[in-house]
């Protein structure tokens, strides 16, 4: 039979076998000294069991001196180490018991356990689970960059990290004792850590930056990482020039993985209390978004004032639903609440619903359209047709047996409702069924498309003028003949090996004259011209009118390509169409009689150089050579955080109008950004956006002001502050947000920081 050794025993007869100098001790002796320090593995047959323990769940012990007094515990000293799986213990002295598994170390404690790093002077750490207490100690959170001290410091082992009078910080400092010396720092009776749910929450606690307390709450959470959570957000602040100073307290509630609500209760000085919400959800089927804000008695106007938006989605299957349903309270809404001009300039709400169905090669469409239209003082605009309903069928191109040949067919009935404030408009239901053959012929050296298509158009009209008929129709055919042919050649492109190509390309489109002035205007207006649009088969949107033919456009591209990466870096395209007859439809109000050919456009779009980008059009007058319209927009982005961009707009006596924005380092430090639109032709400013952002490692200050065009004569002006604390969040109104999209290519200043 074979006797199992007691625990000192096993330890000692071990260490003989090993060579170690290892003695067994009493109570009251002092420990024998060894040469050098004593290694140990501590095995099955050392714990009194048969089967070993496996590599990743034993224990290695190193110390200067190994002793024990009974079979239940182990003194070390000296320069002990402790290591079991990714935990590792040193201290000056550790005893060490088996059974509880706990080690209790007294003198420069250090415990390593993934990325977290503790220091103490005492302690005590159970092996298995890292579950640890501790004195005086001091913190490192490598993930989080967190650090700090604490009187008394508490680790479950698994995730949390609870701390009693804490300091906290992840500024950089000269180690993590000194935490209260890093630009800004958290300081609390006490302070829990779960790394698990990436959150931080302080009892009795005080932001402090730069030596002066800014915030001082009973309880505050606070994430470390950019995962959701439910809590009160940075408190917002800012002024603006017709409402005064507006200060919002966001609350956050992370409902469930799928869902989220937030509040943003607001003081507005000059108005009163507005509450605003937005709800998030998406679940497999669905998803959507619903904002709705609300303020009661507004002390300027004496009336409530609301905005709803809601947009939801529905997709299962073949089957594909939605709401998209935009409301105000009154006309004046977005010029009193709006903070961008986008927003500002709204002018028709959209109400709409709709169901689709769609398989491989044709789908099915019923929707509700109607609209809130904003009067804005003296520019009143015209209020569109609902559509009460629109059912469209669509059979997408479908190749006719073996032919290389596709057949598409599209058919839309609408009832259109005339506005409630145009009751002398005509309205009525219209029906259109049109269908399109064509043949592509693709080659890699040419491709060449004819096509035929025909739009029958039919009415059933109320309060048509006298001596029109209530039930207009026509039958329409085109023809279309589409080629362009290819040619390619290796060359240089500003230093670089390119492919070149040359792309001439011939558009024919014949459309006969048929007489459609009895129909009615419900959604058509004549299209800008562009580049694109002189290949279209139609010069007019919408289905009320097909406009006459007889054109030939002809066009050629030039594209450059990497001669090694094949990608596309930039392309010219110039092209014009020629009109062989004058054409006779002409849309009453929107058009006047022209004979001339279109005007001549062209194109120049790509990266000429790796940091400079380009895009510009420009349209000339086929008869005189006048510039009639055109933009371009320069983009100068040499590295993150380094932005130039440089636009230009024209429309011959519309639009005069010059855009410049961009994002600079004045120094290390500072770096300042901005954009400016303005309108030469009405001598007033569009938009205008200027402001500095200061960045150090932790922390950055944004002051941004902001001045933008709301209505005809009226302007909004708005200041912005915000400072951000890194791993902590944004005390301030969000100025980053905006200036993404104001400016292109814009990054957060302490975000470029981190990059270089």
């Amino acid at each position: 039979m074979h006797t199992v050794p007691t625990r000192p025993t096993a330890i000692a007869l071990a260490l003989w076998c090993l060579g170690a100098p290892v003695f067994a001790q009493t109570p009251g002796q002092a420990p024998a000294t060894a040469e050098a320090p004593t290694k140990l593995r501590i095995d099955g047959g050392l714990l009194g069991v048969r089967s070993p323990i496996p590599e990743d769940e034993a224990t290695y012990i190193s110390a200067d001196r190994l002793y024990g007094n009974n079979a239940e515990e182990t003194f070390l000293e000296g320069n002990v180490e402790i290591r079991r799986k990714k935990l590792r213990l040193s201290s000056d002295a550790i005893n060490y018991s088996p059974i509880t598994d706990r080690a209790t170390a007294k003198g420069n404690l250090v415990i390593e356990q993934e990325s977290m790093l503790l220091k103490a002077p005492e302690g005590s750490v159970k092996l298995g689970t890292g579950e640890s207490q501790m004195k005086n100690a001091t913190f490192e959170l490598r993930d989080i960059k967190g650090k700090g001290r604490a009187d008394r410091m508490q680790y479950d082992g698994i995730s949390s990290l609870t701390l009693e009078n804490p300091n906290y910080t992840v500024c950089e400092v000269p180690n993590a004792g000194a935490a209260d010396q890093g630009d800004w720092y958290i300081t609390a009776d006490s302070l829990e850590i779960d790394q698990a749910s990436e959150v931080g929450r302080a009892r009795g606690a005080k932001v402090v930056f730069q030596d002066v307390p800014i915030l001082g709450v009973p309880y505050f959470s606070f994430p470390t990482s950019d995962r959701r959570k439910s809590g009160f957000l940075p408190p917002s602040f800012g002024t603006v020039s017709n409402s005064g100073l507006e200060v919002t307290v966001p609350y956050y509630l992370n409902i469930a993985p799928d869902k989220d609500l937030t509040l943003f209760p607001k003081v507005i000085s000059g108005r009163g209390y507005q509450l605003g919400t937005q709800g998030r959800y998406l679940t497999p089927n669905n998803e959507g978004e619903i904002k709705y804000d609300f303020l009661p008695s507004d002390e300027k106007t004496g009336t409530d004032r609301s905005a709803l938006s809601l947009l939801h989605k529905f997709e299962k299957g073949p089957f594909y639903a939605g709401v998209n349903f935009n409301q105000v309270s009154d006309d004046n809404y977005f010029v009193d609440f709006s903070r961008t001009q986008a927003v500002a300039s709204q002018r028709v709400l959209v109400q709409e619903g709709f169901l689709s169905y769609r398989q491989k090669n044709w789908s099915a469409n019923v929707r509700t359209v109607a609209h809130q239209t904003l009067q804005l003082f003296n520019d009143v605009i015209a209020e569109p047709y609902d559509r009460l309903p629109e059912a469209t069928v669509e059979l997408t191109p479908t190749r006719i047996g073996d032919a290389n040949a596709f057949v598409s067919v599209s058919g839309q009935y609408t009832d259109f409702a005339r506005p409630s404030s145009a009751p002398a408009r005509v309205e009525g239901s219209r029906g259109v069924t049109r269908a399109r053959v064509f043949m592509p012929i693709q080659r890699s050296e040419f491709s060449f498309t004819p096509a035929l298509s025909v739009q029958s158009t039919n009415y059933d009209l109320k309060g048509q003028a006298t001596g029109l008929p209530g039930g207009p129709s026509s039958v329409i055919p085109t023809v279309s003949l589409d080629s362009t042919v290819y040619f390619d050649r290796k060359t240089s492109f500003f230093g670089r090996k390119v492919n070149q190509t040359l792309e001439p390309r011939i558009f024919y489109l014949y459309t006969p004259f048929k007489d459609q002035s009895d129909q009615p205007i419900f959604d058509t207006t004549v299209t800008d011209q562009s580049l694109s649009r002189i290949f279209a088969e139609n010069r007019y949107s919408g289905l009320d009118r097909v406009g006459d033919a007889n054109q030939l456009t002809l066009a050629v591209t030039s594209r450059f390509y990497d001669e090694k990466s094949s990608e596309e870096l930039f392309s010219v395209t110039g092209g014009q169409r020629l009109n062989l007859t004058a054409s006779r439809v002409i849309l009453q109000g929107f058009e006047a009689p022209t004979t001339s050919d279109s005007d001549f456009f062209a194109n120049a779009r790509g990266r000429i150089s790796g940091s400079v980008f380009l895009d510009a059009t420009t349209q000339l007058n086929a008869e005189s050579g006048r510039h009639e319209r055109g933009n371009i927009s320069l983009s100068y982005a040499p590295s993150i955080g380094k932005q130039l961009n440089l636009g230009y707009r024209y429309t011959r006596a519309q639009i005069d109008q010059f855009d410049i924005s961009g994002q600079w380092p004045i120094s290390d430090r500072w770096s300042g950004v901005g954009r400016l639109n303005y309108s030469m032709l009405d001598n007033r400013l569009i938009e205008g956006v200027a402001g500095l952002e200061y960045g150090e490692g932790c922390w950055a200050v944004r002051v941004i002001a902001q001045r933008f065009a709301t209505a005809p004569q009226l302007e909004t002006t708005s200041l912005f502050v915000q400072l951000e604390l890194t791993g902590l969040g944004r005390l301030g109104s969000n100025p980053a947000d905006l200036l993404s999209r104001k400016v292109p290519g814009y990054t957060p200043f302490s975000t470029s920081q981190a990059t270089q």
